[in-house]
């Protein structure tokens, strides 16, 4: 008989109770029986926009029921002036179910307004059904969907229900999987929960198409159209739940409703946070007048129903201020005052009792700080992270006094802290809560862990399990030794998958040549143009895209890298590199605040060049999560080569400009973009192309002997040929960037971080930075600490005219930074070397 493993009986578990348990549902779903005799009729109102590559999966969800559709489901398909072929798919299925489909046609004027059209032609038109939902065309329904809910309408028929709410299960369009993790996904645990509404508390519903509701208590009830780009649904539900608040809601787990999560993100969900009205309307006539509205105490769900939104608001603003760009000053203004008296109706315990997986304790423990001024004495402390390789742990918790004090004793005695730091969390500008991060030793035979703040013993939390000793925290250290020793000693190496030339090719090149003991292998696809030549150098190379990268990857102790792409990180699932190092070389200095990304990840070393950018990720009160344990201060690997190689009075100009986000166009297979129609009508586009193909440019290289070169960005390359550049400017995408840097005499870019190569040269830099509010609005970037004005390598210019005049004052004294400039370059720079490889290698050897 075969016996399985205990790690295959959990392996056979996840299986089970993920995506395939969906799966399986779905399918075996397809062979139960029809139903013909419902116990009620039932009505959806769609409101269709644009959404003609959804409609018949739609449909099909809809027709091909248990519960018979001919008989008992009337659809009311509201089409807001859809521009594709959207009414031509409704009109095929209408003719084929004349008594059940109805098409309504209006101009477009936004989704709730469709709706508010569907439910005025139900009030109107006596279609003998008591209950409505509001299906979303782009989604889907379980077969079993209406029949899950007229059994148990039917069931709880004496229980004087006004809302069934159903179980929404994700589905990812791009992976087409299914998934069981919608954020109150816990209303669903048990198989069927009926609630009072009065006391519904954290069994909030939000979604109207995930939901069935009494035609015949909506009364005068409309969805508020003034309402966008979201809430409308919420507000007109929780008004209609006010309504009835004497009444039951039904919560059916088997019912389940599939929200599709699109491919190309382009929902009204999933580009919300980019449209004004969300910062300036929704707070306002959703959240604030919802409040407002209500007479005498405000019900637990109303302030949870807030609450759970306003934390995604939170979440999204944290360290990320750039958001509210679109914002001018006086509406950023009042966004902030709003949501200063939304807080005033939202009591304290509501806070302190709201408990979900999508935010975590920092949230809560912030806003009461923020928003409420509440001293945070009830603390937690959290074991975030363990380091088996050193026999460390990372402690967290927050607080709100920087003067506070700590005490951290293990087994009695003052714990040995290895490095701390203080992080900070910023809001609309000012700070929302500090983190203290504490790395401490801990030994085989450690027991208690006691943690005080301002001598108040903290409670002590473990992979989010309360613990009052170190034993789960020890066995986890164990079998984190024990994977670790399955490593043998074998570095894999990466620049990107299909380009070398950058931190990771030098740093391998170094150890080839002097520490060739090491067993070392460099990642990259055989279609790269840099392979050959890195093959006939020695370099032992394997495709990223094969099983055997993989196997090594498996196998690797180390992976060394510029950058942190998803097939290293995430190979074998989100703990790949758990039990292995990964040192991040990075693909340049950190001017920018790139905390949102890099904390996302698992880096044991991040590589760091200037003093500044150390301090920047390093220090206290910054957003990083890491400390002078993981951050180092080396040098790029490539620049000892930049040193070596570089020539002088080359007399050449080069024009490298970083890209820009908001211009790219749609992705297709492989990552690979099409064309952005709107990309030659661009500021960027127009900028650029006029000055490089300005006379006064081809004027100043002639008179003064000078070559130009032009480097796109790789997403501008697709845009060539539309710049019509004049024949003397040089073009190029295979010569090495390194060798680029060298050659040429000064540098003319924007925002990009490569000035710091050509500083690290003495080669001075002009930043043309036309578009400067716009590029920190809408790209991907967070404004950091470097200050192109005041730290910058050269002079920031905005206009063409005033390049040129840059430009030719320095072509006249032989490209030689000068004043502030020179020294910037002067200052920033702690090691010119040449040994900046050699101190990142003994870094790895410890």
């Amino acid at each position: 008989m075969l016996k399985l493993s205990s790690e295959n009986k959990k392996f056979i578990k996840v299986i089970l109770d993920g995506f395939f348990r969906i799966y399986f549902v779905k399918f075996f779903s397809n062979f139960k029986p029809k139903k013909y005799q419902a116990y009620n009729k039932y009505a959806i109102v769609s409101a269709v926009y644009n959404v003609e590559k959804y409609l018949n999966d739609f449909f099909k969800s809809i027709i091909n029921q248990r519960l018979d559709f001919k008989s008992d489901i009337y659809l009311i398909c509201v089409d807001d002036g859809s521009t594709d072929n959207s009414a031509q798919i409704i009109k095929k299925y209408q003719k084929k179910y004349p008594k059940n489909i109805i098409y309504l046609y209006k101009e477009n004027g936004g989704q709730a307004s469709a709706r508010n059209l569907g439910l005025k032609y139900l009030k109107e038109n006596d279609l003998s059904t008591p209950w409505v939902t509001f299906t979303d065309p782009d989604d889907f329904l379980d077969r079993n969907y209406f029949y899950e809910v007229d059994k148990n309408i039917k069931k709880h028929k004496d229980d004087d229900i006004c809302m069934v709410s159903c179980n929404i299960i994700f589905y990812y369009e791009k992976y087409y999987t299914y998934r069981d993790n919608h954020s109150l996904n816990y209303k669903y645990k048990n198989n069927n929960t009926l609630l009072k509404n009065n006391n519904l508390n954290d069994f909030i519903q939000l979604s109207v198409a995930s939901c069935l509701l009494k035609i015949s208590l909506i009364q005068d009830l409309f969805f508020d159209e003034k309402l966008k780009p979201n809430f409308e649904d919420a507000r007109f539900i929780n008004e209609y739940l006010l309504q009835n608040i004497d009444k039951n809601s039904l919560f059916l787990k088997n019912a389940r409703y599939f929200y599709r999560k699109r491919k190309d993100q382009n929902s009204t969900l999933d580009s919300k946070s980019k449209i004004k009205d969300y910062y300036t309307v929704v707070p306002k006539l959703g959240y604030l007048k919802l409040l407002q509205d209500i007479k005498g105490a405000i019900p637990a769900f109303i302030q949870n129903v807030i609450l759970y939104d306003l934390c995604w608001y939170i979440k999204e603003l944290l360290n990320c201020n750039r958001k509210l760009q679109i914002l001018n000053s006086s509406e950023k203004q009042e966004f902030c005052k709003i949501l200063f008296e939304i807080f005033t109706y939202i009591e304290n315990f509501i806070i302190k009792e709201f408990k979900n997986n999508s935010f975590d304790f920092m949230i809560t423990q912030g806003i009461l700080n923020y928003f409420k001024n509440e001293d945070l004495s009830e603390n937690i402390a959290f074991i975030e992270s363990i380091d088996d390789k050193n026999d460390e742990i990372l402690l967290k918790y927050y607080f709100s006094d920087i003067n506070h004090t700590n005490k951290i004793l293990l087994d009695e005695k003052e714990a040995i802290i290895k490095h701390s730091k203080i992080r900070q969390y910023d809001l609309l500008d000012k700070v929302f809560l500090y983190e203290k991060r504490i790395w401490l030793k801990i030994n085989k035979n450690s027991k208690i862990l006691d943690v005080f703040v301002n001598s108040q013993k903290l409670q002590l939390f473990f992979d989010n399990v309360y613990i009052n000793d170190l034993t789960l925290v020890l066995k986890t250290l164990n079998k984190l030794k024990k994977q670790r020793a399955k490593n043998s000693n074998l570095w894999i190496f990466a620049d990107m998958s299909s380009r070398a030339d950058d931190n990771a090719e030098h740093l391998y090149r170094y150890a080839m040549n002097n520490h060739p003991k090491q067993k070392i292998v460099f990642a990259l696809r055989k279609d790269s143009y840099d392979y050959s030549r890195l093959k006939k150098e020695g370099f032992n190379l394997v495709d990223p895209r094969t099983l055997y990268f993989k196997y090594l990857l498996f196998k690797a102790s180390k992976i060394i890298s510029s950058h942190i792409d998803k097939y290293i990180f995430n190979a074998f699932g989100g703990d790949t590199l758990q039990s292995k190092d990964f040192i991040f070389l990075q693909h340049g200095v950190t001017k920018d605040d790139i905390s949102n990304w890099v904390n996302k990840r698992k880096i044991d070393v991040f590589i760091t060049s200037t003093k500044a950018e150390y301090n920047s990720i390093a220090g206290d009160f910054n957003h990083y999560k890491f400390s002078t344990k993981e951050v180092v201060l080396t040098g790029l690997a490539r620049w000892d080569a930049l040193i070596k190689n570089n020539v002088l009075n080359t007399k050449q100009i080069l024009i490298m400009p970083t890209w820009r986000e908001y211009l790219s166009g749609k992705i297709q297979k492989y990552e690979v973009r099409t064309k952005n129609p709107d990309f030659i009508k661009s500021l960027y586009f127009q900028k650029w192309q006029e000055f490089l193909c300005s006379k006064e440019l081809e004027n100043l290289a002639k008179k003064y002997g000078y070559s130009v070169v032009f480097i796109p960005h790789p997403q501008v390359r697709i845009y060539l040929d539309d710049f019509n550049l004049p024949s003397y400017i040089i073009t190029s995408y295979k010569t090495s960037l390194q060798e680029l840097f060298c050659t040429s005499s000064l540098m003319i870019t924007d925002y990009s971080s490569v000035a710091f190569e050509m500083a690290y040269l003495n080669k001075p830099v002009i930043y043309y930075q036309f578009d400067h509010e716009e590029f920190f609005s809408s790209h991907t970037l967070q404004k950091g600490y470097f200050d192109y004005k005041k730290d910058g390598f050269g002079s920031v210019v905005e206009n063409e005219e005033n390049l040129l005049k840059e430009l030719e004052i320095l072509l006249q004294n032989n490209c030689k930074p000068f004043g502030v400039y020179k020294d910037n370059i002067d200052s920033t720079f702690v090691f010119k070397d040449g040994k900046c490889c050699e101190r990142i290698y003994k870094i790895l050897e410890i």
